[in-house]
């Protein structure tokens, strides 16, 4: 269970992730718990001691569906976000946001989009097969990112050096020409990442991990059972073999200096909604 129980973000999610769960099983739907979730729940039981977030994925076909129809089964306070829905959003993964609260990021600050504290959740989608056209899609994957990236303010310390940065403005600027807007740039990777009708292999596309969230789909499978916060959820089938690839010796702990959470905040409020600061 939660150390802290006076921990109101990790509370805040927990229930997040409740009514997450209370959605896919009355709809049918596959889940897993993915990235430092998944890690969590087998070297925990629960979330990291050191973290704050929690991350999902889905199969497309039941990523889709969820986003049809969970808003009905939700109540109003929770909101499923997705460009569709949030067309300010300035990714292609979705979340599940408790509206009567406050994470306001540094890297969406100016975006008119719900800013209550979330869940993400990840679209799981094919990978070729073929190396060729794996190397055209990670250019192209790399492209897209280049584009997306002046739409984000990037907080100063997670910025690399003045050079770097300006060219990857310039690289953005080019890439203007063939994607003239923000919205092409999204609306082109979410076509790439659904291009691949069926392989041996999934790609969670909106990791954070790159090419080492490319795994054989059979990993996934029905998933295995798994405890998060006393909570019982779904993991992939071969959650070890996920884990090692992602992390090595993922029951070894990170050195303390290396135990810090990654979300650059500028206001957290688990008491009054983000309408009160925008």
């Amino acid at each position: 269970m939660i150390e802290d129980k006076s921990d109101p973000i990790k509370k805040t999610e927990l229930n997040l992730l409740v009514a997450f769960i209370d959605c896919c099983e009355k709809m049918g739907l596959r889940y897993y718990l993915m990235g430092g979730t998944m890690l969590g729940a087998v070297r925990h039981q629960g979330f990291i001691p050191w973290d704050d977030d929690i991350d999902v994925g889905m199969p497309r076909k039941d990523y889709e569906e969820f986003l049809s129809g969970a808003q009905t089964l939700l109540p109003d306070y929770y909101f499923v976000q997705c460009r569709k829905t949030d067309p300010e959003l300035p990714n292609n993964i979705a979340k599940l946001r408790d509206s009567r609260t406050t994470f306001i990021e540094a890297s969406v600050k100016d975006k008119k989009i719900n800013h209550g504290i979330y869940i993400d959740i990840f679209p799981l989608d094919y990978y070729p097969d073929d190396p060729k056209k794996q190397k055209k899609t990670d250019r192209l994957l790399r492209l897209l990112s280049l584009r997306i990236r002046p739409t984000f303010t990037l907080p100063q310390g997670n910025k690399h050096s003045g050079i770097i940065e300006f060219g990857v403005g310039l690289a953005a600027k080019a890439l203007s020409l063939k994607w003239p807007t923000i919205d092409d740039a999204l609306n082109a990777r979410e076509k790439l990442y659904k291009s691949v009708s069926y392989s041996g292999y999934l790609a969670n596309y909106g990791g954070a991990w790159g090419k080492k969230e490319v795994v054989p789909a059979d990993w996934y499978g029905e998933g295995a059972e798994g405890s998060f916060e006393g909570l019982p959820v779904r993991l992939p089938k071969e959650y070890d073999k996920w884990l090692t690839r992602v992390y090595g010796d993922y029951m070894l702990l990170p050195p303390e200096e290396k135990r810090v959470t990654h979300h650059y905040t500028i206001v957290i409020d688990t008491e009054r909604p983000y309408t009160d600061y925008i």
